[in-house]
């Protein structure tokens, strides 16, 4: 309704510029003050969604720009940063892999090898669900495998909310496409953001660099979500009714999977060739066009608005960088963190990364989140990589919402589950996420 958008429009504005003259208050510079206000405006609007998120992406851009923080190059160069560019190549493939059926193809030959018992076919799915969403966006992704389970569930007359194990599948493919979205540079939007920000402090995270960190943390969770899921929505099923799929690969599956084998090497080997991952991630648009896979029409359909909605992150994530916004927000949280245990100060950062993305998408916390994490580092005297690293995986960790991440936001949507159905295994395995990524950046990843 437009009523409740203006609403909601005029409690931002108005909470924002409370922020910013209570801000002035306290001492805080005139343009911290403003970007505080515009994170404010902005983290209200994603929020509700009174505006849409990547419409709410461009009104930071335009907020920066009037205000005086930035210039007009400055506010929009973040909108084709190089992670932008990674980010593109991805959804290109992701694109040609759907118009040619070559994701479902991949998806049937997985779940054929675990068959038609209801414990390996959800493992199964989990397994393909999160492998699929390390290449492509955990969105996509869950886009893809819902409706096959759906497909599944139906023919094995398990029923929408009533049927126990079909929860257990429509979160088992949310959960594993969150998880999966984790493992690499692509999969997950902070993951690049992650990267960039480090970047510019002048350390290098490539596409290895991000999997050797996030990898283990995959395969520790991925399993315990699959157990969790089992025990907490047991099958009323011994089998289910699968159809077979046709034997046989076109042509175009077959060139679409090279491309999309080439790129991955590539991605794989950046530290050999010299070649950047954005760089890369050029070679597979340029290459499915040489091949007649895709065309204008395709390039217009992959997901722009989320591309828009990094951007804006971005934007408002260097703004806080550049006006000292990111070193108050440190020293307020040095205030607590200061004598504390250092793997405690690791588990704070991973559970307050969920706790924000309980009432906004983990794109959006990240924007705010992992510029503060790079001066709070610095401030506790600890490997701002690591620091920052957690912050962006943190904000992947939500399973407990539909808001928190876009695969659960389609689960919901599909009329399986309700909101307590997703938060009764989610903070269980939220838990344990919090717990296993801080055990991993305590003991492993300084070994790195």
């Amino acid at each position: 309704m437009n009523w409740f958008r203006y609403l909601i429009m005029a409690i931002a504005m108005d909470a924002a510029l409370l922020v910013y003259r209570v801000s002035s208050g306290l001492g805080v510079n005139n343009e911290a003050g403003i970007v505080l206000g515009i994170m404010i405006l902005a983290g209200i609007l994603w929020f509700t969604e009174a505006l849409p998120l990547h419409a709410t992406g461009l009104l930071i851009a335009f907020l920066l720009i009037i205000s005086g923080v930035f210039t007009t190059k400055e506010a929009f160069a973040p909108f084709f940063d190089p992670v932008i560019v990674l980010l593109l190549g991805g959804f290109v493939l992701a694109r040609a892999m759907q118009k040619h059926g070559l994701d479902k193809k991949i998806a049937y030959s997985f779940l054929a090898v675990f068959g038609n018992k209801p414990g390996p076919f959800l493992f199964g799915l989990m397994l393909v669900t999160a492998f699929l969403s390390m290449w492509m966006t955990n969105t996509a992704t869950t886009a893809l495998l819902l409706p096959i389970a759906i497909v599944v569930l139906s023919k094995s007359g398990l029923k929408p909310k009533k049927s126990s194990y079909a929860k257990a599948v429509v979160l088992g493919i949310a959960f594993a496409a969150t998880i999966g979205g984790i493992g690499t540079l692509v999969g997950s939007t902070p993951n690049p953001m992650a990267a960039k920000f480090l970047a510019d402090e002048g350390i290098a995270l490539d596409f290895v660099g991000w999997m050797v960190h996030a990898l283990p943390l995959v395969i520790v969770l991925l399993p315990v979500a699959w157990f969790v899921l089992m025990q907490m929505y047991k099958p009323e099923v011994t089998k289910l009714k699968i159809d077979k799929q046709k034997p046989g690969t076109t042509k175009n599956q077959k060139l679409v999977l090279l491309v999309f084998v080439s790129t991955v090497l590539l991605w794989l080997t950046t530290s050999f060739h010299g070649f950047s991952s954005p760089v890369v991630s050029v070679v597979p648009i340029l290459l499915l066009y040489f091949f007649n896979l895709v065309d204008t029409q395709d390039f217009s359909k992959i997901n722009w608005a989320a591309l828009v909605l990094f951007g804006g992150g971005l934007s408002l994530g260097l703004a806080v960088q550049a006006t000292g916004l990111d070193s108050i927000f440190a020293k307020v949280i040095q205030n607590f963190a200061l004598g504390q245990p250092y793997f405690l100060i690791l588990v704070i950062v991973a559970t307050v990364s969920i706790l924000l993305t309980l009432v906004s998408s983990n794109t959006a916390t990240a924007a705010v989140l992992i510029p503060i994490a790079i001066p709070l580092s610095v401030a506790l005297g600890v490997d701002v990589k690591i620091m920052t690293v957690l912050a962006a995986i943190g904000v992947s960790l939500d399973f407990i919402v539909p808001v928190g991440t876009p695969p659960s936001t389609i689960a919901y949507s599909s009329g399986y589950i309700t909101v307590k159905d997703m938060a009764k295994p989610g903070i269980i395995i939220a838990l344990i996420g919090v717990l296993a990524v801080a055990t991993l950046a305590f003991f492993y990843w300084p070994l790195l």
